[in-house]
C-alpha cells in the first residue's frame, strides 16, 4: 500500500506550494547503495529580493491581506529582526526593497500578484524612502510605518503591533540586535509560530523604551528567552526581564542556533526543516514566515560545514523534507548533499540487518525505508532511521540518533527492543504506532495532523513524551470538511515515560486521547486550547493545566490531583476529578478535596514541647436529599447527580451534617452555568412576579435545608422539580457557604446538583 497525499485547509491566504520549476529545483544528494537517497529544495533567486518574492509565491499563491516590507541590505538587517513574528501573526509574506527611490522590481512585481490591502514597513524613511512608501500608496496598499528611530524603538513598534493584531505576549524574546542578528534569526521561526515578540537590546542596559513596553506588559508575561551569551546581553539586562528566565547561548552563532533547537524541541514540527546561510542572514529573514507557517526550525549553515553542525542534524533534525533558502553561492549544494545522504531501502516485503542477533549490523548513515513490510533487525545505526513505509518493524535495533515514524495517515509500524535517541512519530492510522520493551535516552514526540494512535509497553523514555497536534480539515470525496488530528497515547504496563506535556499552538485546539495508566504527571500547556479525553478505566495520577483545557472524565476514570490554577479549564464526564465525581455537562473542575482532621500531639502535657494539637478545619461530614441515604462526603465540597432524573422529580429537602458537629453554615451564594454568580434578584421561570433578592442564610449543622429555605417564593409547597431547576440553572446549580465551629479553623465549601439535561 503506497502513501497518499492529503490536501489539509489552512488558514487563511497560506495555500499550496506553486509547481517547480527552474527556480524551485530539487538539489540531489550523493547517492548511495542500494538505492537513491533524499532530496532537498532551494529556493533562491538572483538575489534577495528575487529570493523573497519566490518564498511569498511558494507559500501564498493566490492573494494576501497583508504584507511586511523590509529592508534588503545588510546594514538596515537589524530593523527587521522582530518582523518575523508580526508577519505569521498577520499571516503574510515578508517581501524585502533597497534605499532605492522606488520599490524594488522584484517586490512590486509581487505585490501586484498578491494585491493587499496593507504593508507593514519596518524601516524608518532614511532606509526605505518616502518615495517608496508613496508608491506603495498609489498601488492601493496602505503602507503602515513601524520604523522608529532606532533597532529597539522599531522592535518595540512591531511588538505592540503584534499586540494590536491580538497576540499573545505571555512570552518574548530579547536579542542583542545589531550585535548579533544571527540569534534573533535562529529563534524567529519558532517565537513567530508561538507569538512570542522579539525585543532587542544593547549589551549591558535596556533601551529605555523596551523597559517601557516590558513595564507596561506587567504580570502578564510568564517566560522571557534571552538569545545569545553575556558578550551580548548581560547578566545585568537579562535581570530586568520578568517570568521565568531562561538563556540560550553558544559559542559561535551556529552554536546558539543549535542550542536554540535543541531548547525548543517541543515547539517546533520535525517534519521539515528549513537551511539558510549565517553569514548572508537576510534570506533567513524572508523565510521565517514560511518557516512559521508549518512550524519548522530554521538551520543556519556557513558556506563549509563544521563536523558539529552535521552531526546534529544527522541525529536531531528531519532531512527528508529539506527547504534551502538562497541561492548556490550562499548555501551550496554540496554541503546539502552532506545533511541529507542516506542509504533507501525501497523494495517490499525486505529484511536488512543480521541474521544473528548477537552480530549485529552497522550503518554509518541515515537508513530511510519506503518499502512496505519492511523488517530491519539486528542492527546499529550511528545516525538516524526514517521509516515512511507501511508496516515496518524494527527489532533489536540500536539508533544513535533519532526514529522517525511517517508511514502516512493509514499506515502502521511497529518498534520491538528499539534503543535510540529520540523518536519522532509524524504519522499513522488509529492504533498504528506500537513502541514496546524500548529504551530512549532522549523522548518520544508526537506530531501528527490526522488520527493517529501510538500504544507503549514496556518502554522507558528519559525526557519524557510530547504531544504535538492541532485540528485540521480534510476535504472528503463528498466535498464536506472533515476533521482529523486526535492523537492517542496508550501506556500499557511496565512504562516509565517521564512526563506527559500536551502542547498547543496559538489560535489552535490540540486533541489528545489518553488511555490506561499514567503514574507520571500530566502538563497541559502552550498558547492554545486542549481537548483532553481520558479512556475507559484510565487513571491519571496528576494533571497540570497552564492553558485552557476540555478535559473529558469518563466513568470509572479518574485524574487523582488535578490543578486548574485560573486557565478556565472545565471538566465533564461523570468520572472522579479531586476526589469527587464530575458533572455530566462541561463545568469548574471540584476542589480537591481535604483529608485534614484532628491531629493530636504525642507529647506529654507537662514541661518538654513536642506536644499539643493542630487546628482542624470545619467539614461537610454527610449529605442526602429527600431523606434518603447519606452520602459519606468528610471534605469541603460534593457534587450530587441527578442527571438521570426526569424533570417530574421532586426535591424537598437536602440533609447535611458536619465534623464537628454543631457547626455553622452560613450559605452565600447560588451559581450556575447559565446564571453565572446569583448575588441580586433571581426570577422564577415560571411566574416572572415572583423573585428573591438572595443574601446570607444561617443553618445550625447537622440540620435540613428545604427548598423554601432557599428559594422562598420562588416555589410553592415547599418542593421544586429537577425540571423546574433545569430551567432556571441549566445543566448544573452550586450552592457555596462559609463551614465554621468553635476551635477549627472556617471552610468554604461547595454543594453541586448535577442536573444535566431535559428528560
Amino acid at each position: 500500500m503506497r502513501k497518499k497525499t492529503k490536501q489539509v485547509l489552512l488558514k487563511g491566504c497560506v495555500a499550496a506550494a506553486v509547481a517547480l520549476s527552474t527556480t524551485l529545483a530539487p538539489v540531489v544528494a550523493n547517492a548511495a547503495v542500494p538505492s537513491a537517497t533524499t532530496n532537498a529544495m532551494r529556493i533562491g533567486g538572483a538575489d534577495q529580493y528575487a529570493t523573497a518574492a519566490l518564498m511569498a509565491e511558494k507559500g501564498w499563491s493566490g492573494t494576501c491581506s497583508s504584507v511586511v516590507i523590509s529592508s534588503g541590505m545588510n546594514y538596515a538587517l537589524v530593523d527587521a529582526l522582530a518582523a518575523g513574528p508580526l508577519a505569521a501573526k498577520l499571516n503574510a509574506p515578508i517581501l524585502l526593497t533597497d534605499n532605492g527611490e522606488r520599490l524594488n522590481s522584484s517586490t512590486k512585481e509581487e505585490l501586484l500578484r498578491l494585491k493587499p490591502q496593507k504593508a507593514y514597513i519596518t524601516s524608518g524613511a532614511s532606509v526605505i524612502k518616502q518615495s517608496v512608501l508613496d508608491e506603495i500608496q498609489g498601488m492601493g496598499i496602505t503602507p503602515v510605518q513601524l520604523g522608529g528611530n532606532d533597532q529597539y524603538e522599531t522592535s518595540v513598534n512591531i511588538a505592540k503591533e503584534i499586540v494590536n493584531q491580538g497576540g499573545d505576549v505571555s512570552q518574548i524574546v530579547l536579542a542583542a540586535g545589531w550585535l548579533s542578528p544571527a540569534d534573533a534569526l535562529s529563534i524567529a521561526p519558532i517565537a513567530a509560530a508561538q507569538g512570542m515578540p522579539i525585543l532587542t537590546t544593547t549589551q549591558d542596559k535596556l533601551p529605555a523604551e523596551v523597559q517601557a513596553f516590558l513595564d507596561s506588559l506587567k504580570s502578564k508575561v510568564k517566560d522571557s528567552y534571552v538569545v545569545g551569551g553575556t558578550a551580548v546581553v548581560s547578566d545585568n539586562v537579562k535581570g530586568k526581564l520578568t517570568g521565568t528566565i531562561k538563556r540560550y547561548s553558544g559559542l559561535t552563532k551556529y552554536d546558539t542556533n543549535k542550542q536554540i533547537l535543541k531548547g525548543f524541541s517541543q515547539n517546533y514540527r520535525n517534519k521539515s526543516v528549513y537551511v539558510a546561510s549565517g553569514e548572508s542572514l537576510v534570506d533567513a529573514l524572508a523565510g521565517v514566515p514560511l518557516a512559521a507557517a508549518s512550524q519548522s526550525p530554521l538551520l543556519l549553515v556557513n558556506q563549509s560545514l563544521d563536523n558539529e553542525t552535521k552531526d546534529f542534524v544527522k541525529l536531531n533534525l528531519s532531512t527528508s523534507d529539506m527547504t534551502v533558502l538562497g541561492g548556490e553561492a550562499v548555501v551550496p549544494s554540496a554541503e546539502i548533499n552532506e545533511l541529507t545522504s542516506g542509504v533507501m531501502y525501497d523494495t517490499d516485503n525486505a529484511t536488512i540487518g543480521s541474521t544473528d542477533s548477537k552480530k549485529p549490523a552497522g550503518y554509518t548513515d541515515n537508513l530511510v525505508i519506503t518499502g512496505d513490510n519492511v523488517t530491519l533487525k539486528n542492527a546499529e545505526a550511528n545516525a538516524s532511521v526514517y521509516v515512511k513505509g507501511n508496516n515496518v518493524t524494527l527489532s533489536n535495533l540500536t539508533v544513535q540518533g533519532t526514529v522517525f515514524i511517517d508511514p502516512g495517515k493509514d499506515g502502521s509500524a511497529k518498534l520491538d527492543g528499539v534503543t535510540a535517541g529520540n523518536i519522532v512519530v509524524l504519522s499513522g492510522a488509529s492504533h498504528s504506532v506500537t513502541i514496546a520493551n524500548s529504551t530512549v535516552s532522549g523522548g518520544i514526540t508526537v506530531s501528527s495532523n490526522n488520527d493517529t494512535s501510538v500504544v507503549l509497553s514496556g518502554t522507558t523514555v528519559k525526557d519524557g513524551v510530547t504531544i504535538q497536534t492541532y485540528e485540521v480539515y480534510e476535504t472528503d470525496a463528498q466535498g464536506n470538511k472533515v476533521k482529523t488530528g486526535t492523537i492517542t497515547i496508550t501506556s500499557g504496563t511496565g512504562n516509565s515515560l517521564g512526563s506527559i506535556s500536551i502542547v498547543s499552538e496559538p489560535g489552535q485546539t490540540t486533541a489528545v486521547n489518553l488511555s490506561g495508566e499514567f503514574k507520571q504527571a500530566v502538563t497541559v500547556g502552550g498558547q492554545g486550547e486542549v481537548d483532553l479525553t481520558l479512556g475507559s478505566n484510565t487513571k491519571i495520577d496528576t494533571v497540570k493545566a497552564e492553558t485552557k483545557a476540555m478535559i473529558k472524565v469518563p466513568v470509572g476514570s479518574s485524574i487523582g490531583s488535578l490543578d486548574y490554577g485560573t486557565t478556565g479549564t472545565l471538566t465533564s464526564g461523570g468520572g472522579n476529578v479531586n476526589g469527587q465525581m464530575t458533572s455530566s455537562t462541561p463545568s469548574t473542575p471540584p476542589t480537591k478535596t481535604s483529608n485534614t482532621g484532628t491531629s493530636t500531639g504525642s507529647g506529654s502535657s507537662g514541661g518538654g514541647g513536642g506536644g499539643g494539637s493542630t487546628e482542624a478545619s470545619a467539614k461537610i461530614s454527610t449529605v442526602a436529599i429527600n431523606n434518603g441515604t447519606p452520602v459519606t462526603v468528610n471534605g469541603t465540597s460534593y457534587t450530587y447527580d441527578l442527571s438521570s432524573s426526569s424533570n417530574s422529580t421532586m426535591i424537598r429537602d437536602i440533609e447535611i451534617s458536619a465534623v464537628p458537629a454543631n457547626s455553622t453554615l452560613v450559605l452565600t451564594q447560588i451559581s450556575s452555568p447559565k446564571t453565572g454568580v446569583v448575588s441580586g434578584i433571581v426570577t422564577s421561570p415560571t411566574n416572572p412576579d415572583n423573585s428573591l433578592m438572595y443574601s446570607n442564610q444561617t443553618f445550625t449543622l447537622p440540620g435540613t435545608i428545604t427548598m423554601s429555605d432557599i428559594f422562598g417564593n420562588l416555589i410553592t409547597n415547599g418542593d421544586v422539580s429537577v425540571g423546574s431547576l433545569r430551567a432556571l440553572f441549566g445543566s448544573s446549580v452550586t450552592f457555596t457557604g462559609t463551614l465554621s465551629s468553635s476551635g477549627t479553623s472556617a471552610s468554604t465549601v461547595t454543594l453541586t446538583i448535577n442536573l444535566g439535561n431535559s428528560k
